[in-house]
């Protein structure tokens, strides 16, 4: 066993070891979470959902051991095709796509019946083309104007393309999009224009849906949270966000230092979706506030390794699509508990690595494996590194 893990498992150690520990929290909370619903859609089988989520993760590790055995020039040169890929299934699945949660964000493949969300594939081949392009522009002289307008094009697309369904990611994308051309050095006011332009544009969303003059399906669902986020007296229900804020707020608080224990959540039985939107709750409520924190620190030490491979890489498309990547990851997972403890409204973001969920594990441990591919590179580099300087080392002394 110890010789297949110095063989295959590669890159940076710390992070296998994050990713082990929120798997084994995975297990643990979504067996706990899911007993109600195992009862009314599996007879009472409890163990059915937690072993599925369990080959989930398996086939996620498996991932991040295969991709990050990839070399990250296969990145570069497949960031375009899967971009376009991505973007015509986003565009199938505005059309057809299966409905689930009253929203249409599902495809499914056709004569498999295997269905996925599109959405994480162009999170995923978006951050990847953005990073090709920003390492194109750079410049020593300067900073990447060229970098700006394909960029926005394709950004723009993509998040037109997810809005109407799930706003939550389409601004969570443009923003870690924001985020990379920043530290790509696009000049500020360009990014500035844009920032405002894409805020004007959702609030007026917002503001046209309250009022019934905009009638997409999902933008009285987005105008509804905003509204009870802001206003705490608006009268709510079991299907409300502040019904759920309230649920959630609950299991946090009950939960106290050490918890109730693994199994022993009371609020899994009122909180809608406490195994994907709110299961950092559940946590919360099972392993007290000391569990909950140690989920906290876990994805604040894997962005301080994300850092570290940034800052070890010696090329800039890798530092940025490890950027890019690892700034989704962790931004995400902070909405998700955000969310829960009431930070912000809303958003359906579910907790990476830890929501029950195939799609989203799958894609995040594939972005994990890209992350991880760098960092076995990086490694390379400073073992050849260090191999020539002993080598003259070696032959400095022999003369």
């Amino acid at each position: 066993m110890s010789n297949f893990v110095r063989k295959y498992i590669k890159g940076d150690q710390s992070i296998w070891v994050i990713v082990v520990f929120l798997a084994l929290v995975s297990l643990l909370t979504v067996y706990s979470a899911t007993g109600s619903l195992a009862y009314k859609t599996q007879g009472g089988n409890t163990t059915y959902f937690m072993f599925k989520q369990l080959t989930f993760l398996l086939m996620g590790i498996g991932v991040i051991v295969v991709v990050h055995h990839i070399p990250y020039k296969y990145f570069v040169i497949f960031s375009v095709p899967a971009l376009y890929i991505s973007i015509f299934l986003l565009g199938l699945t505005l059309v057809s796509g299966q409905n689930l949660n009253e929203a249409s964000r599902w495809f499914t493949v056709p004569g498999i019946g295997i269905s996925f969300q599109p959405s994480e594939m162009a999170k995923l081949a978006l951050i990847v083309y953005v990073a090709r392009v920003l390492a194109q522009h750079q410049r020593e002289e300067g900073p990447t104007e060229g970098a700006f307008w394909p960029i926005m094009i394709h950004t723009g697309i993509v998040c037109l393309l997810i809005f109407p369904e799930n706003l939550s990611t389409a601004v969570l994308l443009a923003g870690v999009i924001m985020l990379m051309m920043f530290l790509g050095r696009v000049p500020f006011k360009y990014l500035f224009f844009t920032g405002f332009i894409g805020v004007a544009v959702v609030s007026l969303v917002l503001i046209l849906a309250m009022n019934d003059i905009v009638l997409m399906d999902r933008a009285e669902t987005w105008a509804a949270r905003v509204e009870r986020f802001i206003d705490d007296d608006q009268e709510v229900n079991e299907y409300g966000s502040d019904y759920q804020l309230t649920q959630s707020k609950i299991a946090i608080a009950t939960g106290g230092i050490l918890g109730k224990g693994p199994g022993n959540s009371d609020q899994r039985n009122f909180l809608p979706h406490p195994y994907s939107d709110f299961i950092y709750a559940i946590i919360a409520e099972e392993f007290g506030f000391l569990g909950a924190l140690m989920v906290v620190v876990a994805y604040f030490f894997l962005l301080g390794r994300i850092g570290v491979i940034v800052s070890s890489s010696n090329r800039t498309f890798p530092a940025f699509m490890v950027l890019g990547l690892g700034l989704m990851l962790v931004i995400q997972a902070f909405v998700n508990m955000g969310v829960a403890v009431g930070i912000f409204p809303v958003t359906g973001q579910p907790l990476p690595l830890v929501s029950m969920g195939g799609t989203s594990i799958l894609f995040t441990c594939f972005a994990l494996g890209a992350i991880q591919t760098v960092s076995r590179h990086n490694q390379k580099v400073k073992d050849r590194e260090k191999a020539a300087e002993a080598r003259l080392a070696a032959t400095e002394q022999s003369n």
